[in-house]
């Protein structure tokens, strides 16, 4: 049985491969664009947020990417509040 559903996290994953697509000159080398795809990959094998997200959040270069980006500083903040571990909802 499965504790979380990933369907928020997928979905920001994949709008931002979809950006970062569109941004074909930040990201030369496809290094964030395949960063990006393997977590998502890895949502599947029940990796949790905190290793998945914290991935994306300290490295340098995804966040360079990020910044260059104009919707960005949204993506950081998502990124960040989902490397916090949120798994869990109050009802």
């Amino acid at each position: 049985m499965k504790m979380t559903d990933d369907t928020e996290a997928k979905k920001i994953l994949s709008e931002l491969y979809t950006d970062i697509n569109k941004y074909k000159d930040l990201d030369r080398d496809d290094y964030t664009k395949n960063l990006v795809l393997r977590t998502y990959n890895l949502l599947d094998k029940n990796y949790s947020y905190n290793y998945l997200f914290g991935r994306l959040k300290d490295d340098s270069q995804v966040t360079r990417t990020l910044r260059q980006m104009d919707e960005g500083k949204d993506y950081e903040e998502k990124i960040n509040y989902l490397a916090k571990g949120v798994n869990y909802a109050i009802y």
